[in-house]
């Protein structure tokens, strides 16, 4: 899903952009997924599908970010393609539920930071979702009054970040940050030349988000790490 809800004026000198990603980064997606997640694997190994086994929370959030081809795949080699799908499915369906009866939550601050920062930057969401999940949490968190334009790898078959970066956002003469919690961020970064804020509050680690030009333990840093990148920055 590609969606634009701004129409620029031509002369207007353009913001620089963030990249944000959104599970981990915005939306603290283990109230949703993690019920969703046990949920499911209950019902696999009630069908017989995978063996009986006891999850974590560290173990179920670490497929956060992961598309879900990816995380099947690593997960549950063994199953079948039909199997995996059915399985994805039904996570996304327990946790669209979740998302409609209000379970759903941003991160403490989000709403005051997207406030802040959209006066100074056009924000852009880029993340490993389809777009029907996106369009939820556009209505109920009410994030169109901040966020100027969505990009769902899922519809792009799920093509790395950096690849949907360079192909359908970047703009010749932008200036461009990206922001995540996850690998996934990171190298959308280092593949496109782009500075990186490292989300530490999210589901990743710092070992994976190193290098970055920041890392942010709360999502209230995001504003000043970005305008000091801004100011430091050799991509300035």
């Amino acid at each position: 899903m590609q969606s634009d809800r701004r129409l620029k004026d031509p002369g207007e000198k353009k913001k620089p952009v963030l990249i944000l990603d959104y599970d981990g980064t915005l939306h603290d997606s283990s109230a949703i997924y993690e019920p969703a997640f046990r949920r499911t694997m209950t019902e696999l190994q009630e069908q017989g599908w995978i063996p009986r086994e006891e999850y974590t929370s560290e173990e179920i959030n670490y497929w956060v970010g992961f598309t879900a081809q990816e995380m099947w795949l690593k997960f549950h080699p063994e199953l079948s393609d039909e199997q995996r799908n059915t399985a994805g499915r039904r996570i996304g369906k327990y946790m669209m539920e979740a998302l409609r009866t209000g379970r759903g939550r941003l991160y403490e601050g989000v709403r005051e930071t997207l406030e802040a920062l959209h006066q100074d930057y056009e924000l852009v969401f880029l993340s490993n979702c389809m777009s029907d999940y996106a369009s939820v949490h556009r209505e109920i968190f009410g994030l169109d009054r901040w966020i100027d334009r969505y990009f769902c790898t899922g519809d792009y078959g799920f093509k790395p970040k950096e690849e949907v970066f360079e192909k359908y956002i970047r703009e010749p003469g932008r200036q461009y940050i990206a922001v995540g919690d996850r690998m996934k961020d990171r190298r959308l970064a280092e593949s496109c030349g782009l500075p990186f804020i490292g989300c530490l509050y999210g589901f990743g680690t710092v070992e994976e988000l190193q290098p970055a030009d920041a890392l942010i333990e709360s999502v209230s840093e995001l504003k000043a790490a970005a305008d000091r990148i801004r100011r430091n920055s050799r991509h300035y």
